[in-house]
């Protein structure tokens, strides 16, 4: 298995912590986020490489954590030139990236991004997915209230936990259920990555990709464990460290 952590964007959203440190490399209980996701996924059984995209504009941090690293497989980065936001080339462009620079084109993925804070057992996912490594398997979470139109992903289940649709920040939400970033792919992504792209579609975030995806291919989907925040803004980054500092 090979996993790719997605840790190029510019996190506008985040400024002005983010104009001069990269979001993943924010400290949250006195270690970068991207520290703990990293924890977590090389705990992924049969795992031998790790990818991480990153930006030209932030690339330095990302090589002076990744030499102070004390990691039992390569942790490699792949810069995908960007320097802003304008340049950049979206998570699924990223991500079409660091597939060109893994050379074994059979092995199965595990896609995070790089936001992602979370203590969970990932292995437990991964070996579902391993059950059926030919259909991909989504991490999914419960949005707590009335869920706001336009601000997560949905993803509507059926009974046997395949997804039976999937769309990326709907105006009119009909499930509580959303994706947090986290994905195991069959080693067909590759293919299916270069059809999106050519098809024209949206490089951005992941979500429009699966949205393509889920009226092609089934995919299925596990609901998350354990603690996990998304840090998305000055706010969910103060709330994070709350907790952990608690």
């Amino acid at each position: 298995m090979k996993a790719v952590l997605l840790a190029a964007g510019f996190a506008t959203r985040l400024h002005p912590l983010t104009l001069e440190r990269a979001k993943p490399l924010l400290e949250v209980g006195g270690r970068p986020v991207l520290s703990r996701l990293l924890e977590r996924v090389l705990e992924l059984p049969g795992l031998d490489e790790v990818v991480v995209v990153v930006n030209g504009r932030f690339r330095g941090q990302f090589e002076a954590w990744r030499a102070a690293l004390d990691a039992p497989l390569p942790v490699r980065l792949v810069d995908d030139g960007a320097w802003d936001d304008a340049g950049k080339l979206g998570a699924i462009g990223d991500l079409a990236l660091a597939l060109e620079h893994i050379e074994d084109d059979a092995a199965p993925l595990f896609v995070g991004a790089g936001d992602n804070l979370v203590e969970t057992d990932l292995a437990a996912y991964a070996r579902r997915f391993l059950e059926d490594p030919e259909r991909p398997l989504l991490i999914v979470r419960r949005i707590e209230g009335e869920v706001p139109p336009g601000r997560y992903s949905e993803v509507v289940l059926g009974p046997d936990g395949r997804v039976e649709s999937f769309r990326e920040k709907p105006a009119d939400p009909r499930s509580d259920l959303s994706a947090v970033g986290l994905y195991f792919l069959p080693a067909a992504a590759r293919g299916w990555i270069r059809r999106y792209l050519d098809e024209g579609g949206n490089p951005d975030a992941p979500g429009y990709f699966l949205e393509w995806l889920a009226g092609r291919e089934e995919l299925a989907a596990a609901p998350l464990e354990g603690t996990w925040h998304d840090i998305g803004n000055l706010q969910t980054l103060a709330a994070a460290r709350a907790a952990y500092e608690s």
